[in-house]
């Protein structure tokens, strides 16, 4: 039987260990730039809005070692992006593939437990 080989991503001549589905392995390597490189990957260009969101899941899931829920994201964000904006809808078009886990993802930090 062959062993399979480790997932990684290739940036700045570095390779990253990730899982199947591209969720960095090591927290710890991440990087704004790494950030962004992943994003491109899935084809999009991070925004000041991404960013935003991004750096309040690192520090979230810094304090309490999961993801936030997206009922106090939305909630957090409403100051920041307006009432119209800090919704659900207008999260899952900033992250495509669901916000908690394209945001946990680019963030660097393990795949939400409740994603598939």
């Amino acid at each position: 039987m062959e062993a399979r080989e480790q997932p990684v991503i290739e940036f700045n001549n570095v390779k990253y260990p990730v899982d199947s589905q591209g969720f960095l392995l090591k927290r710890l390597s991440w990087s704004a730039e790494l950030g962004a490189h992943m994003a491109h990957l899935d084809g999009v260009e991070l925004s000041p809005e991404h960013w935003e969101i991004i750096h309040y899941f690192r520090e979230y899931y810094e304090d309490y070692n999961i993801p936030p829920p997206m009922r106090m994201v939305v909630r957090v964000f409403k100051k920041a992006f307006g009432e119209e904006n800090a919704n659900s809808r207008y999260l899952h078009a900033l992250f495509p593939g669901g916000p908690t886990r394209t945001a946990s993802k680019w963030a660097g930090l393990p795949k939400p437990k409740n994603c598939k």
